[in-house]
């Protein structure tokens, strides 16, 4: 072994001084700038065609950092991965051995990527990460115990020196650039440490950027408008993308709109509210959500439950108040079905049972009157002058006031009676008989501020439900009256009206409802059937009712507009609402009413009267017994026990609603029983036709008295079932001989 010249050992030691001088210049040296500093700084002590550092990557590639001298221009994009040759992979990276390749243009992929770039050979030498506490060229770098390649130092990297002559690879200095690689093996160490904290950094910052767009595509699409405002200044500072939707603002401009939530509020309740959850965020403290009525540009205003709360330092400070508020229209509309339903139900229950208290004393008057007329018609009266004629006015008096009880309690009926099921039969409906009806209900409240007007003309049925038509007609009253202010003398309720109009062209019937009262505003006109929209105070209304009217006229295929002022007038004011309604096409798809009961007389028969109410079943039994031989049960259960006794009928005149078993149970027990006695029942009904007597008077076939009814009304119902019953009963009779 020849000692090593002084001059080359002090060449190697300056070469060295100049690599480790960049080596501590540069926390990464894989960068573009700093790799090219190198470079220069080895090409000072050794020409080369190509610098490269190449690491190794799973499954047997390479990643290539390069610098080109000269003009030649870079094969692979600075940080590029390559194909790794498997002789050199082996002998660098597994031998720890430098390895040489004197031709690249008839070699492997990387070969032929440094013959394109004019390196037509090159060496690759291993790169070792320095062992701790070593000196960068210090032979322990490369002894000690055996490790990857045999060494004590892991291999990082491969130094790559290409030439531009082919077999100038033979004659390159390898100590000298072995003497450069392990140099290079802390500051390699060092930079790949740094790229791999960048590279985790900024997958980090990726995955941070990810969640945040996700986060943003969440709230931008979640079915809410999402909202942050300035602890200071109470502006807003962020609002979602559905915001936009719902309200139809562009979301820069609401940005950039001083105040734009408060005034988005369509109510002064609502803006109100808002600002008061506001202030109290501000201070710390959370609010409870409330409702309100939100603008949309474009469109009807919305629904909204807002909920504001404060978002709150570990300090204790308010940085940021953020809200949200939620669209609750068909929630809304949805509760508000619910409570009128509610509402009509209780209303149609109390109503049935006012009517079945009311029309059964009714009953017993009218039928008292009839005894009463006949009894001062009598042979036994007389009565001097006036006296017959006044009497009998006065019975006669009497009798239409009592039926004028019944007929508003029928009225009430219809109007309280509960809403039919989608899809249930409708019956022929009288328009101008429903306005009479809504009129005796409200004559009330109208003619203490005006005059009532009809101009009824005359109109085909409608099918539809008469009790829903009804309600309309009514709450159109009611709103005609509480739009005229009560007058002070009566000269000025005499300049005010109400008028009620009915129309027809054959095909639609028209209910036109007006006042001359005080009107719509122009800007409420659209608004007018949206929910809960009222001008009047709570105590008035809630402004439910033109809501529903539109859906009950709707619903039976017809429209209702509103116009205000009312076209024509003079001095302009007042509304009009008009309805509009098909004719009837078809009857067969109604529901047949209950026919009147033909004017009969027949011969004497044993009739057995089933009523709960003690007085009306005696004026029955007192009427009925001038033709008829009469028995009086005042339940059900006592006529059971009457016809068990052996006594025998031919009509049973029964109540439909009795404490204990009701009427329709006590038909059906006897039809299983007796199906001949069964024929011969007529019922009575002091509360009118549900959708439960209908079904069942369907089913049965029998013919039914609405209390009150007349005596004659009675005695015609008994001939009609006698004649009816007779032919049957007589073969019966003849069968069983």
């Amino acid at each position: 072994m020849h000692a090593e010249p002084a001059s080359e050992r002090v060449g190697r030691l300056v070469a060295l001084n100049a690599v480790l001088t960049v080596v501590a210049r540069h926390s990464n040296l894989l960068l573009p700038r700093p790799f090219e500093e190198l470079a220069g700084a080895v090409g000072r002590f050794a020409a080369f065609q190509l610098l490269a550092v190449v690491f190794p990557e799973p499954e047997g590639g390479l990643r290539a950092y390069a610098v080109f001298r000269g003009d030649a221009l870079a094969a692979a994009p600075f940080g590029a991965r390559q194909p790794a040759p498997a002789a050199l992979f082996r002998r660098v990276f597994a031998e720890g051995e430098p390895f040489s390749c004197d031709d690249t243009r008839a070699g492997d992929a990387l070969a032929e990527m440094g013959a394109s770039a004019g390196c037509l050979s090159y060496v690759a030498l291993p790169v070792r990460a320095a062992p701790p506490g070593a000196q960068p060229g210090h032979p322990a770098a490369r002894s000690g115990p055996a490790g990857a390649g045999g060494f004590g130092c892991p291999i990082i990297a491969a130094l790559v020196v290409g030439y531009g002559d082919a077999g100038a690879a033979a004659s390159a200095p390898i100590p000298l650039l072995e003497e450069i690689a392990d140099a290079l093996g802390a500051g390699l160490d060092r930079s790949l440490r740094v790229v791999a904290g960048e590279r985790e950094a900024a997958e980090r910052l990726l995955r941070i950027r990810e969640l945040e767009e996700q986060h943003r595509n969440l709230l931008d699409n979640a079915p809410l408008i999402i909202f942050r405002l300035d602890p200071e200044s109470g502006e807003l500072s962020f609002l979602n993308r559905h915001a936009e939707r719902l309200l139809g603002v562009p979301v820069a401009e609401a940005l950039r709109t001083p105040g734009f939530l408060g005034e988005a509020h369509a109510d002064p309740e609502g803006v109100m509210c808002f600002e008061d959850a506001v202030a109290r965020a501000k201070l710390g403290a959370p609010s409870a959500s409330y409702e309100a009525r939100l603008r949309r540009r474009g469109g009807d205003a919305i629904t909204a439950r807002g909920t504001v709360y404060p978002l709150v330092s570990d300090r204790g400070r308010v940085v940021a108040i953020e809200g949200v508020l939620a669209d609750v229209s068909t929630e809304h509309a949805a509760r508000t079905r619910l409570i009128q339903v509610d509402r009509l139900s209780t209303l149609g229950t109390l109503a049935a049972g006012v009517a079945h208290e009311i029309n059964n004393p009714a009953a017993f008057i009218l039928l008292g009157l009839d005894m009463l007329d006949r009894l001062l018609r009598g042979p036994n009266v007389r009565m001097e002058g006036s006296a017959a004629s006044s009497a009998s006015e006065l019975v006669k008096e009497l009798r239409d006031s009592i039926k004028r009880i019944v007929d508003i309690v029928r009225d009430l009926k219809l109007f309280a009676s509960p809403p039919q099921p989608e899809g249930s039969r409708r019956t022929l409906t009288d328009a101008n008989r429903t306005v009479e009806s809504a009129l005796s209900l409200t004559r009330g409240q109208i003619i203490e501020r005006a005059q009532i007007v009809k101009n009824l003309s005359e109109v085909p049925p409608i099918l539809m439900d008469d009790g829903r038509l009804g309600q309309v007609i009514v709450n159109l009253l009611v709103n005609a009256a509480q739009a005229i202010p009560k007058p002070s003398s009566k000269h000025e309720a005499r300049d005010q009206t109400v008028t009620v109009e009915t129309r027809s062209d054959g095909e639609t019937v028209e209910i036109v409802v007006s006042d001359t009262g005080a009107g719509i505003a122009e800007e409420n006109l659209p608004r007018i059937w949206a929910p809960f929209f009222t001008t009047k105070g709570p105590e008035v209304g809630t402004g439910l009712g033109l809501s529903i009217s539109r859906e009950i006229i709707e619903r039976a295929g017809g429209q209702i507009t509103a116009e205000s002022p009312v076209p024509g007038r003079v001095p302009p004011g007042g509304a009009r609402f008009i309805i509009s309604l098909p004719a009837a096409g078809r009857t067969d798809e109604a529901t047949p009413s209950v026919s009147p009961v033909p004017r009969l007389v027949s011969k004497r028969v044993r009739v057995l009267v089933v009523e709960d109410e003690a007085s009306l079943a005696r004026a029955l039994s007192d009427q009925l017994g001038r033709v008829h031989e009469v028995a009086l049960a005042p339940s059900a259960d006592a006529a059971m026990g009457m016809l068990a006794g052996g006594q025998r009928f031919d009509v049973v005149l029964c109540d439909l609603r009795m404490p204990g078993m009701s009427g329709d149970v006590f038909y059906t027990r006897i039809r299983e029983s007796d199906p001949v006695l069964a024929q011969g029942f007529i019922f009575m009904t002091g509360v009118g036709f549900g959708a439960d007597v209908e079904r069942f008077l369907a089913s049965s076939g029998r013919p039914l008295l609405e209390k009150p009814f007349s005596a004659e009304d009675a005695l015609s119902a008994i001939a009609e079932v006698v004649s009816a019953n007779s032919a049957p009963r007589a073969e019966a009779r003849d069968s069983s001989r």
